[in-house]
């Protein structure tokens, strides 16, 4: 046998047992994926099957027996790829299986890349309703397969990363990001800029450059995940001091050396906070108040008032609770219908605002009270603000926004346990802060009180004094006030402390069952 015919058969054999192999794999594979046509008919039949059964629709999320789930939710597997995944998560509701969307196995984290993909089929969509579809489906695939993962998700639909009143930003420029796209992918920061005025949005900068980026050297970083993300961000959030621009880039570089396909596009509006695809912080709690339902209860479709109803409880309980470190571990532990019994109102944690309703005129107002009793009160020109006293002492205060505005008036933390008496452990009050010249006992513009400055406030510079005008009492004694009457809140707000006239003063009001009281009460202001 000459030389090459003994290669020509070494050959052979090689690719023969290399084609063995390949049949062998294949073989198993089948044997694992079910025939498209018979699974599709599976599912139909159970689903005809379960329909007559009556929906259990509160059960916690973490109590779905074993045989349920297998049965209508077969075991994540890495085969479908990110691209099956944007069709999966179109899906209506009723007809979506979470675990068909995950390109990832149980357990592992969860890419980044799925929740860009999301952001990307939202950004698309137009109407609310389907927006609210695609991120209840995206919830509800993690809440299948990595649980633990769905409070980093949250922020980032939120576009967040921690709760408004924590005071965390990122502090990242656009000189910055131009910066870190620059050195992410070896570009002049000049061609950055021309990319920008063309493309109007940084995100489609970083997306463009991620494209055309030619791979160097055979090193490719771990794949970024959610959780990454998220605490890359806060990482970045509490850089300080001289060298913190520098940090800041080096981390926004090591997001950008791993970020792949649509990520960097919305890597960079988290990092702007500027998502710009149309998803609000309400469409964000009703996809997530409905994925928790149908994550509940996988043997029947949840009934439109049980999605609404748990639309509402998470509603309330964000309001109560903005903070969804808080929320999310609770809502998978024990289930949206237990939520607002275990996240409940404390200080330390600001609650949204009861905002006024406009209204034609006074007419539109005698109308609707006459014959009952209503109250008036004086609105003031000032800041909105909500100050909460702890019971180690600690003050806190708030904006209409629920952001942290201590350092803005720190005369009013160090004063207001002044006026409390001694009985007062702890409280949360409502009311205005407002400019006040001190000589003269009046009321000054707020364009006066808009002059100071928005944080970090020394005491000894001040120059604008102010005065609070409390008209509500939340929180007294650790008890929420908020299911009592306002006249009886008031009764406890003027029981619980004193006036001291351009300090600390009640609002002005009036009650009365005459609307012609309304008219003179008016022109007192």
């Amino acid at each position: 046998m000459s030389k090459s015919s003994s290669s020509r058969t070494i050959n052979e054999v090689l690719m023969a047992a290399a084609h063995a192999r390949s049949c062998s794999s294949k073989k198993k594979l089948g044997d694992q994926t079910p025939n498209s046509k018979e699974f599709s008919s599976s599912l139909s039949n159970k689903k005809m099957k379960l329909g007559d059964q009556s929906p259990n629709l509160k059960e916690p999320i973490q109590k779905s027996s074993k045989s349920e789930d297998q049965s209508l939710h077969p075991t994540a597997t890495t085969t479908t790829t990110p691209e099956e995944t944007s069709v999966q998560l179109k899906k209506r509701s009723g007809d979506f299986n979470p675990n068909s969307a995950a390109f990832w196995k149980k357990g592992e984290s969860v890419p980044f890349l799925f929740l860009a993909r999301a952001f990307d089929l939202i950004d698309k969509e137009s109407r609310r309703t389907e927006m609210s579809t695609i991120l209840c489906n995206t919830f509800r695939t993690v809440i299948a397969t990595t649980p633990k993962d769905l409070t980093a998700v949250v922020y980032l639909s939120c576009n967040k990363i921690a709760p408004s009143y924590e005071d965390l930003e990122l502090g990242l420029g656009e000189t910055s990001l131009v910066k870190a796209i620059a050195d992410a992918y070896k570009i002049d920061v000049k061609h950055i800029k021309s990319k920008l005025k063309i493309l109007g949005d940084l995100g489609l900068v970083a997306k463009a450059s991620c494209s055309s980026q030619v791979k160097l050297f055979n090193y490719k970083p771990p794949p970024l995940t959610v959780v990454k993300v998220l605490d890359t961000c806060r990482t970045i959030a509490k850089e300080s001091g001289k060298d913190s621009q520098g940090n800041k880039r080096g981390h926004v570089k090591g997001l950008l050396d791993a970020a792949t396909d649509c990520e960097p596009q919305y890597l960079f509006r988290l990092l702007q906070s500027k998502m710009r695809i149309g998803l609000a912080e309400q469409t964000v709690l009703v996809a997530l108040g409905q994925a928790a339902v149908y994550s509940e209860n996988q043997s029947a479709l949840p009934s439109p008032s049980a999605l609404d109803e748990a639309t509402e409880i998470i509603k309330k309980v964000y309001s109560l609770l903005s903070n969804f470190d808080k929320i999310i571990p609770a809502l998978l532990e024990s289930g949206i219908w237990k939520l607002a019994e275990l996240c409940r109102f404390t200080p330390g944690v600001p609650i949204g605002p009861m905002l006024a309703k406009p209204t034609r005129g006074v007419s539109e107002i005698l109308k609707k009270f006459h014959g009952s009793e209503f109250t008036c009160e004086y609105k003031y020109d000032g800041e909105r603000a909500q100050i909460h006293y702890m019971e180690d002492g600690s003050v806190e205060i708030y904006s209409r926004n629920g952001e942290r505005n201590t350092g803005k008036f720190p005369d009013v933390a160090n004063s207001v346990k002044r006026f409390k008496k001694s009985s007062i452990t702890s409280f949360v009050i409502d009311c205005e802060v407002v400019a006040y010249d001190v000589d003269k006992q009046k009321i000054l513009p707020f364009q006066i009180l808009s002059t100071r400055a928005r944080k970090g406030v020394n005491m000894n510079d001040i120059t604008v004094k102010v005065c609070v005008f409390v008209f509500d009492l939340l929180y007294l004694n650790g008890e929420s006030l908020l299911e009592e009457q306002l006249i009886d809140r008031r009764e406890h707000l003027y029981d619980s402390f004193e006036e001291v006239t351009g300090e600390f003063q009640f609002a002005t009001t009036m009650v009365s069952y005459e609307p012609k009281d309304i008219q003179s009460f008016s022109k007192l202001l």
